[in-house]
């Protein structure tokens, strides 16, 4: 049942048109809003039309009404550290307006421009940008070398040491509905903290950079990086480290692996951030079984969240069988660098 807080299509157009007036043209329309997929929060496309006759296509991101603004449900929080990106010459989708006024959409918002691009899809075929897997990665890890020079907004974010990073997830690991997710979690987050990495580099994090957050023009140059709810200043490994469980079949029950789109090398991304960014990657296996950790007891959670009928997903059914396996993975990468 839909929270009778939340915004329905109609009231974002209709806050859409009355925001578009008051910041950009007094006679712009805005006829239709549709609800936009694969966000975390609240988000929606339309096209507003101006007076001339011209079109704006944005996508509005909403916090949630009525929660509190923290990590993900803090759009706002974006805002800067988008600036600073585009600033630091790293493709984003550029900020039009952004408001904490809740006139408009009964909570705050952020407008974005509407790209005509489309990601390297890690599933689906009908989604995805025509663009040769190889090219289209050595791109991403290229960008995301860009991403890790930019210094982060003055006053954004306090760093989170990877002892926090691992601790974080452990309460949501707590609520595992199968034991042996619990055990074998829990033995990965013991291990992990067991072997922390001396001094990583530090600074701007994605937190879920992987291909479907990364768009494509249909020249197949990268037009953007998307989807920033969960960035931060952190350790920046954890990046390079989620792309490559992403594209690493091993990490991932059979069944998954054998419908992946978008598969690499460890070996080669590596490399190739290296070269793109003139840093080091030591410790690059733990960071790769803190990946495994963090998305395994993501997962943990969100099939929680499904089989008591919260947040209703019979994706995460599927995701449920990677979980051992990504528990597994992590304490083999955390066993080969000992």
């Amino acid at each position: 049942m839909r929270d009778v807080n939340t915004p329905t299509s109609a009231d974002v157009a209709s806050g859409m048109q009355a925001l578009a007036r008051h910041e950009i043209d007094p006679t712009a329309t805005v006829t239709a809003a549709w609800p936009m997929p694969g966000n975390a929060g609240l988000s929606f496309g339309c096209d507003v039309v101006l007076g001339d006759g011209s079109r704006l296509p944005v996508v509005i991101r909403l916090a949630p009404p009525g929660v509190r603004r923290s990590g993900n449900t803090d759009v706002l929080r974006i805002v800067p550290l988008l600036d600073a990106l585009a600033t630091g010459g790293v493709p984003v989708a550029a900020v039009r307006l952004s408001t904490d006024d809740e006139r408009w959409f009964g909570t705050d918002g952020v407008v974005q421009d509407r790209l005509d691009a489309l990601p390297l899809h890690m599933a689906d075929t009908a989604l995805s940008a025509t663009v040769a897997v190889p090219d289209a990665l050595e791109q991403a890890v290229g960008v995301l070398a860009r991403i890790h020079a930019t210094p982060p907004p003055a006053g954004w974010e306090e760093p989170r040491s990877l002892a926090d990073e691992v601790a974080f997830w452990a309460p949501m690991l707590g609520k595992a509905s199968d034991p042996t997710w619990a055990e074998a979690g829990t033995a990965l987050h013991d291990a992990l903290l067991a072997d922390l990495p001396h001094a990583p580099d530090v600074g701007i994090f994605h937190g879920d950079y992987h291909t479907n957050n990364v768009l494509y023009d249909a020249d197949g140059t990268l037009a953007a990086v998307v989807d920033w709810e969960i960035s931060g200043v952190g350790a920046q490994l954890l990046d390079l480290a989620w792309l490559a469980m992403f594209t690493d079949p091993g990490c991932w029950h059979p069944d998954f692996a054998a419908r992946m789109r978008v598969t690499a090398d460890a070996a080669w991304l590596r490399e190739r951030y290296e070269k793109a960014g003139g840093r080091s990657t030591a410790g690059f296996g733990w960071f790769r079984a803190l990946a495994c950790y963090r998305f395994g007891v993501i997962s943990v959670f969100n099939v929680r969240l499904h089989r008591t009928g919260r947040r209703v997903d019979a994706t995460w059914e599927d995701r449920a069988l990677s979980i051992l396996p990504l528990f597994e993975r992590g304490l083999a990468f955390l066993r080969e660098q000992a």
